[in-house]
C-alpha cells in the first residue's frame, strides 16, 4: 500500500483548471457592449407595469423572453414576495392581495 504522502500528491494534478470568482465590483464591461438581460429584470418590469399581475401572466412574460427557463408559479410567488418586501428594487412595491392568487384551471 502507498504511504499517505504519495497518495496525497497523486490526487492533485498540475493540469487541473482552477476557477476564480471575481467580485461584481471588479467586473468591467467594454464600451459598446450591453450586460445580459436577467429574469429578475423582466419580473421587475412586469410587476411595475402591472401591480396586479397574476402568476400565469408573469410566467408567460418570463417564458416569452427566456424560453428555456424553468420559471413556474413558485418562482413568481417568490419574486412577488421579494418585491413586496422591497428586496428587488430597494423600495417596497404595493401589490394587491388578489394578484397573489393564481387562477386555477377548471
Amino acid at each position: 500500500m502507498k504511504d499517505k504522502k504519495q497518495h496525497r500528491t497523486k490526487n492533485h494534478s498540475k493540469n487541473v483548471k482552477r476557477t476564480t470568482v471575481k467580485s461584481p465590483a471588479a467586473k468591467t464591461t467594454k464600451p459598446g457592449t450591453e450586460a445580459k438581460r436577467t429574469i429578475k429584470q423582466a419580473v421587475i418590469e412586469a410587476i411595475t407595469a402591472n401591480k396586479a399581475i397574476t402568476n400565469d401572466e408573469m410566467i408567460k412574460t418570463v417564458k416569452a423572453q427566456f424560453p428555456k427557463s424553468a420559471f413556474k408559479d413558485t418562482h413568481a410567488a417568490w419574486y412577488r414576495s421579494q418585491a413586496r418586501k422591497g428586496l428587488l428594487t430597494g423600495t417596497p412595491i404595493e401589490i394587491p392581495a388578489q394578484a397573489r392568487r393564481q387562477s386555477k384551471p377548471n
